[in-house]
């Protein structure tokens, strides 16, 4: 293979990859959005989309707003993890209620489910906050910025 077919070959880019990844958990969230008739969260999900399809497609106009997105997201998944973790203590209440009932076996394990739960979105947004704030640093490297030309 020639040196010009060589440069001419894309490369892979890691960034690319996170961006395919939160337009795939754009796009589930938007279905659940949809579902459950949440208007303002499905139209925010409908710009995450936008802004993931334009840098996944590397148009000029995406870059920036994909990194204010990335950045915004750090914000909400900050504070939904907050307010996920102040409600952690409930569940110590609702086994200690359950322990009162008579038969408290099937309350114990819809609160051990419902904890898990809690768990894995806790846990979930804490792997997505520094993949969001690796994804907006990427995109304003000037090796990354380099590959988001006009088209014609």
């Amino acid at each position: 293979m020639s040196q010009v077919a060589v440069a001419m070959l894309p490369r892979f880019a890691a960034w690319r990859v996170a961006t395919w990844m939160l337009l795939l958990l754009a796009a589930f969230g938007g279905v659940q959005y949809l579902r459950y008739g949440d208007w303002p969260y499905l139209a925010g999900t409908l710009v995450v989309v936008v802004a993931c399809a334009g840098g996944i497609l590397r148009q000029p106009w995406a870059r920036q707003a994909l990194r204010v997105v990335a950045l915004l997201l750090v914000l909400w998944v900050l504070a939904s993890g907050g307010l996920l973790f102040a409600q952690w203590d409930q569940f110590a209440q609702a086994r200690a209620h359950a322990l009162a009932q008579p038969r408290p076996e099937i309350l114990l394990l819809v609160i051990e489910q419902a904890r898990r739960s809690y768990l894995l979105g806790l846990l979930l947004k804490a792997l997505l906050v520094p993949l969001l704030l690796w994804l907006a640093w990427q995109l304003g490297r000037p090796e990354v910025r380099a590959q988001f030309v006009v088209r014609r």
